[in-house]
C-alpha cells in the first residue's frame, strides 16, 4: 500500500464489522498510516472526510455479508462512488456462514470505476439469528480471531501480500444483482419479520436514531419497525430493553461492538 491516509467506509449491523475495521484501522495506525473510520450510511460525512484529507487516500470498504451479497445500504454506497484513477481500495467483510463469492461483483464495480483492488478478507462472526442460548466464552474467542485476522489483513496490504477473489462465476453476479432490489429482503423479512414488543418497548428511541434506513418511526411512545426493513440486525443487537426481536424464534440478544462505538461512527450522541 502506497497510500499514507486512509478513509475506511463503515457498514456495520451487529457491530462484528465495526470490531474488525477497528482492529485493521489499529495495525494500520500503528505502521504510521492516518486512518479515518466514516459511515456509510451519511455519503456527506465521507465526502467531507475524504476532501479534507486531499486526494492522496486509499479507500477501505467494510460491510457485511448477507443473502451472499451485502445490504442495500452498502451497495449504494459503493455504487455511488466517483470515478477513480488508481486509487487504491480494499474491502473487509463479516459473516454468519459463507460468502457466496460476493467479494467478486464489489471488485468489479469498483475496477469499472478505475479503483486498484488490494485485497478482500471475510471473516465469520456470530449473530443474532437462531441464538437460543449464547456461549459468551466462545463468541469472545470467535471475535479474538476476526481481530487477529483483520491485523493480518492489514500487514498484507501493507506488504502487498493480500488477495482479492473474483467471485464464483455467474452466481455471484445474480446474487449481486438480486441484492440491489427489494425482493430478497422482503423474503427475508416476510420469513423472519423483525418486530418491537410494545410490552418491553421502553420509547428511548434509540433504534429509530441508529436505523441505517430510516425504516423505524416512534409512534405513541413505541417503536414500529416499517415494511424497507433490510435486516441488519442493528436494531436487534443493540434496543437497551431487548424488545426488537424476530417473534416466535427465541434469541439472546447478541452486539460484536459496544453502542458508545456506533453511536460514534455514525455521529450521534449518547443515550
Amino acid at each position: 500500500m502506497r497510500s499514507g491516509k486512509i478513509v475506511i467506509a463503515v457498514f456495520t449491523g451487529t457491530g462484528n464489522t465495526l470490531l474488525m475495521a477497528d482492529a485493521l484501522a489499529g495495525e494500520l495506525r500503528a505502521a504510521g498510516k492516518g486512518v479515518t473510520l466514516a459511515p456509510m450510511e451519511r455519503r456527506d460525512v465521507f465526502e467531507s472526510r475524504a476532501e479534507a484529507q486531499n486526494a492522496d487516500f486509499a479507500l477501505g470498504i467494510a460491510a457485511p455479508v448477507a443473502c451472499f451479497s451485502t445490504y442495500p445500504t452498502a451497495w449504494r454506497f459503493i455504487d455511488s462512488l466517483p470515478a477513480a484513477e488508481g486509487r487504491e481500495v480494499f474491502f473487509l467483510a463479516s459473516m454468519g456462514g459463507a460468502g457466496g463469492g460476493m467479494e467478486g461483483p464489489v471488485r468489479r464495480v469498483l475496477e469499472e470505476k478505475g479503483y486498484m483492488p488490494l485485497g478482500a478478507l471475510l471473516v465469520r462472526m456470530p449473530g443474532n439469528y437462531g441464538n437460543k442460548t449464547i456461549n459468551a466464552g466462545e463468541n469472545k474467542k470467535t471475535e479474538a480471531k476476526a481481530r487477529e485476522k483483520a491485523k493480518k489483513f492489514a500487514r498484507e496490504l501493507l506488504d502487498g501480500t493480500a488477495r482479492w477473489g473474483r467471485g464464483l462465476p455467474l452466481l455471484s453476479g445474480f446474487l449481486a444483482s438480486m441484492a440491489h432490489g427489494r425482493r430478497p429482503w422482503d423474503f427475508f423479512h416476510s420469513m423472519f419479520p423483525i418486530e418491537a414488543l410494545a410490552e418491553k418497548c421502553t420509547g428511548c428511541g434509540l433504534c429509530a436514531r441508529i436505523c441505517p434506513e430510516v425504516n423505524i418511526e416512534m409512534a405513541d411512545g413505541k417503536a414500529r419497525i416499517g415494511k424497507d426493513c433490510q435486516s441488519c440486525q442493528r436494531c436487534v443487537a443493540f434496543c437497551p430493553a431487548g424488545a426488537i426481536c424476530v417473534p416466535l424464534k427465541p434469541s439472546v440478544q447478541y452486539r460484536g461492538a459496544p453502542l458508545d462505538s456506533i453511536l460514534s461512527l455514525i455521529g450521534e450522541g449518547g443515550v
